[in-house]
């Protein structure tokens, strides 16, 4: 394995892709942007045009091609077990968009062929890869909050006024809805901070019976020893992605926790620490751009044969509480996980 990945990436036409990991690619120090596939590789020229030095393909080619060193799938949802399988069986190195899998059986059955395979799957939670949070636990850690009893995260997104009937989020066959698009992010931050697995849940669903999905979703999680999260995401509200700490001297706010910009706007990340008498302090960090950091994160696992930083017991995990949310709706009850 030579020092740089050559990335080949699945649907080079989503906006996932076009404005946010292939920006990241080329700005890494340790990855080129070989190729992109479509399932109609002359439209996408025609519509894209072709990068220098970027190939533009079917997927089945550039999974097969022996010049792309690993691959990037931001597909629908539903499609994400079939072509990360496929890659698995060609030994390709996947970096696959969250949610991993429809739901907690395919994932396992995603990571054990990986396993068989001897090659690396990760999901790509974009956010766990800004220092913001590093910084979060370092706050918690000084004890200034005292001990953590609750987070509260929430992500959102308008895509109702007005929806569009062909957009893959309101497409039940393509797994789309909120819980599956947002509601891993939040449940992601819950566990990251607890930095345990909830013992339970409550979860409520609005749907939009016009398309079949869920349009907003909440929950109330049960972490040991008595602590809890709250969690929301909606496809209703304007564009947020943000968690707080609560502890028993204080808390932590981070409101731009989940969500930062798109290619070239990255803000400064902020954290505000607040006392048990109200008093506020805020700490900006540098731009940073969480997609690049994820890329190149991954490819340095990749390059030098070490584990990839998000487990594949970690997003077993979150796709184990998104499983028990779903059923806490369907019937109504506290779900044990």
């Amino acid at each position: 394995m030579t020092d740089k990945i050559r990335w080949g990436v699945l649907g080079g036409t989503s906006w996932i892709a076009r404005d946010a990991i292939m920006p990241g690619i080329r700005k890494s120090r340790n990855g080129v942007l070989a190729a992109t596939a479509s399932r109609d590789p002359d439209e996408a020229r025609r519509r894209y045009g072709e990068e220098a030095g970027v190939r533009i393909m079917g997927y089945d080619e550039l999974i097969a091609d022996p010049a792309i060193d690993a691959i990037y799938i931001p597909l629908p949802n539903s499609m994400h077990a079939e072509w990360a399988l496929k890659a698995a069986k060609a030994k390709k190195p996947v970096l696959c968009e969250k949610p991993l899998g429809l739901d907690a059986a395919e994932v396992a059955t995603m990571f054990a062929a990986f396993e068989q395979a001897g090659v690396p799957l990760m999901e790509s939670f974009m956010y766990r890869f800004h220092p913001q949070h590093a910084r979060v636990r370092e706050i918690i850690d000084s004890g200034v909050i005292g001990e953590v009893l609750e987070v509260r995260s929430h992500l959102s997104n308008n895509m109702m006024s007005p929806p569009d009937p062909k957009n893959v989020r309101m497409i039940p066959e393509l797994g789309g809805g909120v819980l599956l698009d947002m509601g891993c992010y939040v449940v992601s931050s819950a566990r990251m901070v607890m930095q345990a697995e909830p013992l339970s849940i409550r979860g409520w669903q609005k749907l939009d019976k016009r398309f079949g999905v869920d349009v907003a979703d909440g929950a109330v999680l049960e972490f040991p020893g008595g602590r809890m999260a709250v969690v929301s995401c909606s496809f209703e509200t304007t564009g947020l992605g943000h968690y707080s700490v609560i502890g028993r001297n204080g808390m932590i706010e981070v409101p731009r926790g989940l969500v930062l910009g798109l290619g070239n706007f990255v803000p400064e990340a902020l954290i505000v620490t607040v006392d048990k008498n109200g008093k506020r302090s805020e700490e900006l960090l540098p731009a940073n751009d969480h997609y690049q950091l994820t890329v190149e994160a991954f490819a340095d696992a990749v390059i030098h044969g070490k584990p990839v930083p998000l487990s594949p017991q970690d997003s077993l995990g979150n796709a184990k509480v998104l499983d028990a949310w779903i059923k806490s709706v369907r019937e109504g009850r506290d779900v044990q996980i």
